[in-house]
């Protein structure tokens, strides 16, 4: 029987250290955005708990490693953090999600800061700009409705979704419009001119 503990544990191990090779893959993915910190931090977390679960295994075939620890104190220790280990990759996930689903911004908010990327006063970009526009999607056929407000609340990172472009003395700007199309998230890039009007948009993507 208690063999048969140290195999299960030492299993669960093989499996942190999967989940281990995967987190550092993510963070190789987001430390060029500024944004792998938090999952560093995460992969630190999975080492220490791969440790303790060695150190379970071992103790479980009358190993001591540290003599000063026991079953009960790595059990109770491995729970806490273990605790802490899911608030942080709950709170990590709920970020992500906003990131890609849009945060809760009001539409006043929204639009100061889609004028301060621009350049332009506020109000002046709420009474440029219409209530809401559309575009059709390709691959579902449906007709995208979209606004300022949405646009910056799906981009938190407000360069990603609206591109200033200045060329041959006048300005246009490139909305990337996303919706979930048949399962899946895709953007739209939608071009408009200086007043905000409608002028073209490209085949979407998936995000």
């Amino acid at each position: 029987m208690i063999l048969n503990n140290a195999i299960i544990v030492i299993s669960g191990a093989v499996i942190l250290a999967a989940g281990l090779v995967y987190v550092l893959r993510i963070v190789v993915l987001l430390k060029n955005y500024g944004l792998a910190r938090p999952w560093i931090f995460l992969s630190a977390m999975i080492g220490f708990f791969f440790l303790g679960y060695i150190f379970i295994a071992l103790l479980f075939l009358d190993i001591a490693m540290v003599p000063a620890n026991t079953l009960e104190g790595l059990v109770t220790t491995i729970f806490f953090f273990g605790a802490v280990f899911v608030t942080i990759l709950a709170i990590l996930n709920h970020n992500l999600f906003g990131d890609i689903f849009g945060r809760g911004i009001d539409d006043t908010k929204a639009f100061r800061i889609f004028a301060e990327h621009i350049g332009m006063p506020p109000r002046k970009v709420m009474a440029m700009t219409r209530p809401e526009y559309s575009v059709a999607c390709e691959i579902c056929g449906g007709n995208v409705k979209y606004s300022v407000p949405e646009l910056v609340r799906t981009h938190p990172r407000i360069d990603r979704g609206v591109v200033v472009d200045q060329a041959m003395g006048g300005t246009n700007y490139q909305f990337y419009v996303r919706h979930y199309c048949e399962k899946e998230l895709r953007e739209i890039p939608v071009r408009h001119d200086s007043q905000f009007e409608y002028r073209s948009h490209r085949p979407s993507r998936p995000v």
